[in-house]
């Protein structure tokens, strides 16, 4: 699925970049280039926007014993449909960065795993049901946190894993 979407937004880049080089033809390659380079990054901020959106949570929201269903709501994660398990981590924006570089280490083909621990938040839907009204128990638990990262920046959250029992 992700490399079937990935095909089509190459296809669209490469046709965007065609009629870009006729439109600008006559004001020259170096504005073609800007606008070009302009694009990429926009797309990699656009994915490290949706990842914080997604995963970050610091500090940890004061919301009691409905941590889970607060924060899941308020981020956009229980509608249309209840996401079955998100998770937070409650750390500085430059500390989960720095696991894309020194402070990370390679992991399983293209992902970062994090030299260490990171204080964490598991929001996992109770029961099996996607449709609202969403219930979610919570599991808080120091752990490696296992990103995936583009251009130096976080973009992907590996969900699932007990990586806190990894150690290297």
């Amino acid at each position: 699925m992700v490399v079937v979407k990935l095909r089509y937004l190459c296809i669209l880049f490469l046709s965007c970049v065609a009629e870009l080089t006729f439109l600008f033809k006559g004001f020259g390659l170096g504005l073609f280039i800007i606008l070009a380079v302009t694009l990429i990054l926009d797309t990699y901020t656009a994915d490290y926007t949706r990842f914080l959106k997604q995963h970050y949570d610091n500090p940890k929201s004061k919301d009691g014993d409905s941590y889970c269903n607060k924060i899941m709501q308020k981020r956009g994660l229980s509608s249309p449909k209840c996401k079955m398990m998100n998770t937070f981590i409650h750390d500085t924006k430059k500390k989960i960065t720095d696991v894309c570089g020194n402070q990370g280490v390679p992991f399983r083909g293209r992902l970062r795993r994090s030299k260490d621990l990171f204080q964490v938040t598991t929001c996992k839907a109770k029961g099996f049901s996607e449709k609202p009204p969403c219930n979610y128990r919570e599991d808080a638990s120091p752990r490696y946190i296992v990103i995936v990262c583009k251009n130096g920046l976080p973009v992907h959250y590996e969900e699932g894993k007990n990586y806190h029992f990894i150690s290297f």
